[in-house]
């Protein structure tokens, strides 16, 4: 062989050695870990806006056990499905496809749920069941309560390998209001389930949209 060619290959071989020698293994667990630390700060920190602004909801009395469980069940079912979406888009070449048809599930449901209220339900009763309390400021309420989660999912795509920005960014969005809407649940005054269906969905929804527009720009490679 040519010592021309041998001193480059040995020197690149050093080099090669020299960039991985202080290099230490990862665990293959550890962007999963970091995960679990992500949703637990999200929920830690919606948990503090809801107890600092708990004394806001002079109805709590008066919520009923089936509603407070569809709302429980229906915001946990998305944010189980954006948890591991989030996972999902963390990862290059990540699918989301079976997470979206969860949560189409999840929000079909409730759909059917809230139609057999308004079915069994006297037509005085709609206004309440649909716009109740807080149709105007309830989707918002659920964005600001995943403020921490979303800052927390960000955290974490950004050490991760996103590919596609905008839809990293919608599902932290969306995960961050799912996660919200979960803690927001526990003390929630409505009772009507298409006021569920209708007003937690587009709040989680707009957070999903915030998050795209912000993914756009902070989670480019």
């Amino acid at each position: 062989m040519d010592a021309g060619w041998v001193l480059p290959m040995t020197k690149n071989d050093e080099l090669i050695e020299a960039l991985v020698s202080e290099l230490t293994p990862v665990s293959p667990h550890a962007l999963r870990k970091r995960l679990a630390l992500t949703v637990g700060i999200g929920v830690l920190g919606a948990a503090i806006i809801l107890f600092v602004s708990i004394a806001l909801r002079p109805h709590l009395h008066q919520v009923t056990v089936a509603a407070f469980w569809v709302k429980f069940l229906y915001t946990a079912a998305l944010m189980a499905a954006t948890v591991v979406a989030l996972d999902r888009v963390a990862r290059p070449e990540g699918s989301i496809g079976g997470m979206v048809r969860l949560s189409v599930i999840a929000i079909a449901i409730v759909i059917l749920l809230a139609i057999v209220q308004l079915v069994l339900s006297p037509a005085s009763s709609y206004h309440g069941l649909i716009i109740g309390y807080s149709a105007s400021f309830c989707p918002f309420l659920i964005v600001a309560f995943g403020i921490p989660a979303f800052c927390a999912n960000m955290w974490f795509l950004r050490r991760a390998a996103p590919m596609e920005p905008r839809l990293a960014g919608f599902v932290a969005g969306a995960c961050a209001s799912a996660i919200g809407g979960w803690v927001y649940s526990w003390a929630c005054v409505e009772n009507g389930i298409p006021f569920i269906a209708i007003w937690y969905t587009v709040g989680i929804l707009i957070g999903g949209l915030l998050g795209s527009l912000v993914g756009k720009f902070s989670l480019r490679w």
